[in-house]
C-alpha cells in the first residue's frame, strides 16, 4: 500500500505541475514508433500510460495528420478529433516521429549529471534518455532547468558566467534552441535574430530531409551559420542530433532520418501559428507567397519567449481548441494549410532553393515586428 499511495502521489504532482510543451503532443507516437523507441530494459506502456498526462493531447500529431490529408470536415474539425489518432496512417510514422523530435529529442547525461533528486529518482547514464525510457528522469531534468532557466542562461556552445550547459531537451525549452519552437532565446531579443535562428534551423533540416545533408555529416561542418553557432563545437554527426542511441540499422530509423528530418520542419512551423509562440499580424490580404501557388499567412509581430511565461497560460494557447480556433484561412486553420503546402512541396522532392520562397513567406516580419517578450497575455505575475 506505500508503494501504491507514492505512486499516485508521484502522478499527480506530475500531472499539475509540468507547463506545456509547444502545441501538445500525445504521450505516445504509434505503435510503429513505440517499438522503435523502446530501449531494451524500458516498460514503455507502463511508464507512458502512467505519465500520459505530462505530455497531454496529440494536437501536433493530428495537424500532421490532417496535412496529410486525412479525412475531415473543416467545418466540424473541433468535434471531430478522429485524425488525432496517431495510427490512423495518413502520415508516414517516420514523419510522426520527427513531429515529435523537437519536444523530445533523445540525449546523453555525464556520469556527474545522472544524480537527480527530484522525487529520489536516479537516470541511468549509460543509456540515451527520453521520455518513453527514462520518464521520471526526464521531467526531473526539465523541472531542473525550469528553475535553473531563472537566473542563468542554458546554452550548447556559448560559454559566460551566467551560462550552464544544458542538453538538447532543456536547450530547446529553455535555453539556446528555442528557435526549434518558434520562439525567442531571450527576452528582448530582435525579430531579426530570432527569424535568422529560425529560418537556418528550417533550412539545415530541410536540407536532411532532401538528403543535401548526409546523415553521416558533421554538425560542425554545417556551412549554415546558426547551426554552427549552437552546434560547431560538437562532435554530433546529423544522426546523432536526430535519432541518438538508435543509429542501428535494425532500428530502420536511419534510412528513413530523411522523414524524421521533414517532421521536425513541420513541428517548428506548426509552433509559429500557436499564440503562445508567436504574434502574428491582423493582415489577412489574400496574397500570394511570391511566385509560389502558396498563400501568405498573417506576418510575424512578435516572437515570444518562455522563461518570463506563465506555464498554464502557455498551455491555453497550445492546445486543441486554440488550434481549431478560427483563423485567417479561408477552409483550415493556418497550421493545417502550412503543414499541407509544406507536404506538397515534400512530396515533390523540391530542393531547398524552391522550398525556402514558401518558408521564407511563413516567417516573413510584419511592419510592426517588435523585440521578443512573454507576450502580455502568456506573462507570469
Amino acid at each position: 500500500m506505500k508503494t501504491l499511495s507514492k505512486l499516485a502521489l508521484v502522478v499527480l504532482v506530475l500531472s499539475v505541475a509540468l507547463p506545456a510543451l509547444a502545441f501538445q503532443v500525445g504521450p505516445t507516437g504509434s505503435k510503429f514508433e513505440s517499438k522503435l523507441t523502446n530501449e531494451t530494459d524500458s516498460k514503455l506502456m507502463s511508464t507512458a500510460g502512467l505519465l500520459g498526462v505530462l505530455i497531454k493531447r496529440p494536437v501536433h500529431e493530428e495537424i500532421t495528420q490532417l496535412g496529410f490529408n486525412c479525412p475531415a470536415e473543416s467545418s466540424s474539425l473541433s468535434q471531430d478529433p478522429t485524425c488525432s489518432d496517431a495510427n490512423i496512417g495518413f502520415a508516414n510514422p517516420f514523419v510522426l516521429y520527427g513531429v515529435r523530435w523537437n519536444d523530445l529529442p533523445p540525449f546523453r547525461l555525464s556520469p556527474s549529471e545522472g544524480n537527480c533528486s527530484y522525487l529520489g529518482t536516479q537516470c541511468k547514464v549509460e543509456q540515451t534518455v527520453r521520455f518513453s525510457t527514462q520518464p521520471l528522469c526526464w521531467y526531473c531534468l526539465f523541472k531542473d532547468a525550469e528553475k535553473k532557466a531563472q537566473s542563468k542562461r542554458i546554452t550548447g556552445c556559448e560559454r559566460g558566467t551566467n551560462t550552464i550547459q544544458g542538453n538538447v531537451m532543456t536547450r530547446s525549452h529553455f535555453g539556446d534552441l528555442q528557435f526549434l519552437h518558434a520562439m525567442a532565446n531571450d527576452e528582448a531579443t530582435d525579430p531579426d535574430v530570432t527569424q535568422s535562428n529560425v529560418l537556418g534551423w528550417l533550412e539545415f533540416a530541410w536540407k536532411v530531409a532532401t538528403r543535401e545533408i548526409k546523415a553521416g555529416d558533421f554538425l560542425r561542418d554545417v556551412p549554415i551559420p546558426s547551426i554552427k553557432e549552437h552546434f560547431g563545437c560538437t562532435e554530433w554527426r546529423v544522426s546523432d542530433l536526430y535519432i541518438l542511441g538508435r543509429q542501428d540499422v535494425k532500428s530502420g530509423l536511419i534510412s528513413s532520418l530523411h522523414h524524421i528530418a521533414f517532421g521536425s520542419v513541420l513541428h517548428t512551423v506548426q509552433d509559429s501559428f500557436a499564440a503562445a509562440h508567436a504574434s502574428r499580424d491582423g493582415n489577412h490580404e489574400p496574397l500570394l507567397c511570391g511566385a509560389t501557388e502558396f498563400m501568405r499567412p498573417p506576418r510575424i509581430l512578435e516572437f515570444h519567449t518562455y522563461g518570463s511565461q506563465d506555464g498554464t497560460l502557455h498551455d491555453h494557447g497550445d492546445n486543441r481548441e486554440a488550434m481549431t480556433a478560427p483563423s485567417s484561412s479561408i477552409n483550415w486553420p493556418d497550421a493545417v494549410m502550412a503543414t499541407r503546402n509544406l507536404v506538397t512541396l515534400y512530396e515533390r522532392t523540391a530542393r531547398w532553393d524552391e522550398a525556402k520562397t514558401y518558408i521564407q513567406c511563413l516567417f516573413e516580419l510584419s511592419d510592426g515586428a517588435r523585440p521578443a517578450s512573454p507576450g502580455e497575455e502568456f506573462r507570469r505575475h
